[in-house]
């Protein structure tokens, strides 16, 4: 069964939309299951209040989505999945999974999403300070990535489009793991060192490109016909830290040896937040 992420800003009507999906899938027999943060008994204010804890919350969340998905169950992803980077980790997740994956895009005017937050109960409405933060830093959902398509973009005044939905989801031929996403043939061992070796080759090529790379310049890695793209944030510690957070995710969700490089270099294009 499908995996819907809903993405946008805090207070777009992501949870409300999640409600609608909700009662439409179950009507039609499917079971469905809501992931978001009151789910996981998460307080938005104090899981999100700082770079730490907003990994923790993004990691519970994406734990619990990668639990939920079976064959037999629509899950939701309600929450912000507001960067780009995590939107390709939930990506991943549902192609080894061998699922659909649909990003329905809450485009709801800030003025509007501001209104909303205040009118809201206290206990659960976000702080004026972090609802700017969030919003801000949030990555608009681009049909042209992968990782956000198929994609709905859809404003207050619009009405589910529940036929094409189901059409999108349910009426393709179900996804059949590939030589992409099959199982590693290589003992634990042995791709834990093709993984090491390779991405430490990458990661060698772009630390001595950067000291003469501008931000929008494309690195040429061994590997892969994939170019890394130079932006703002990316130094040698922000490269050593995606490096780890990559090892760590390619364990969990190991991609074919040959393809280690390019999902690398995805992984690292997908990050640049």
């Amino acid at each position: 069964m499908p995996l819907i992420v809903l993405s946008g800003p805090p207070c777009s009507g992501k949870t409300t939309r999640a409600k609608e999906l909700y009662e439409h899938f179950t009507n039609l027999g499917k079971k469905v299951i809501i992931i978001n943060e009151e789910s996981l008994l998460i307080n938005k204010n104090e899981g999100y209040k700082d770079s730490l804890t907003e990994k923790m919350t993004r990691g519970s969340l994406k734990g619990a989505t990668d639990r939920n998905l079976s064959k037999d169950t629509v899950v939701i992803s309600d929450s912000l999945n507001y960067i780009k980077g995590y939107r390709y980790e939930l990506y991943c997740i549902a192609r080894a999974a061998g699922t659909r994956l649909l990003v329905l895009y809450c485009n709801t005017p800030r003025d509007l999403a501001k209104k909303w937050n205040q009118e809201r109960d206290q206990s659960v409405a976000y702080s004026e300070k972090l609802l700017d933060e969030l919003t801000n830093r949030f990555e608009v959902p681009n049909p042209k990535n992968r990782w956000d398509s198929p994609l709905f973009t859809l404003e207050p005044q619009h009405t589910l489009p529940h036929e094409l939905l189901f059409k999108t989801l349910f009426e393709v031929q179900e996804l059949r793991p590939n030589y992409a996403t099959q199982s590693q043939s290589l003992s634990p061992a042995n791709f834990v060192h093709e993984l090491e070796t390779k991405t430490q080759e990458i990661t060698s090529v772009i630390s001595d490109a950067l000291q003469s790379s501008m931000v929008g310049d494309y690195i040429k890695v061994p590997g892969t016909e994939k170019r890394v793209v130079i932006h703002s944030k990316l130094n040698l510690v922000e490269l050593r830290n995606q490096r780890r957070q990559f090892y760590k995710f390619a364990q969990l969700h190991p991609p074919q040896p040959h393809l280690i490089a390019d999902s690398f270099v995805d992984f690292l294009n997908s990050s640049s937040n």
